[in-house]
């Protein structure tokens, strides 16, 4: 799908996998492809990780495994993240380290590719 690679995260690794997850949760939502990618987009804008709408991020042994597989990847997005905002991203809800860098960058994919492609 040609939204997904105007991300700005096209050049990680993880990206790939990020699409994955993205394409298959859009699946459920109804209407053209583009319908769907919006409506689960602003979703997760809404929901985030945290609502359990991601079925790949809902246990926290999960999240570690995509973790560790992706650890380089997903600690440099949230040093992109950081960068952008001028300070660190702080875990609010306590979570594990993985579970809070799974969620942080899916989230932060997600909002990229809809504001490259809805905004």
């Amino acid at each position: 799908m040609k939204a997904l690679k105007k991300s700005i995260y096209a050049e990680y690794d993880v990206h790939d996998a990020f699409q994955k997850i993205v394409l298959l949760e859009m699946q459920s939502y109804d209407g053209t492809k583009k319908q769907q990618l919006k409506a689960f987009l602003e979703d997760m804008q809404r929901s985030g990780c945290i609502s359990g709408m991601i079925s790949q991020f809902i246990y926290h042994a999960d999240c570690k495994k995509f973790y560790i597989e992706h650890l380089d990847d997903l600690e440099d997005i949230r040093k992109e993240i950081e960068d952008c905002l001028g300070e660190a991203v702080k875990d609010r809800y306590g979570l594990p380290h993985y579970t809070f860098m799974c969620w942080l960058c899916f989230e932060e994919y997600c909002y990229d590719i809809y504001r490259n492609s809805f905004e």
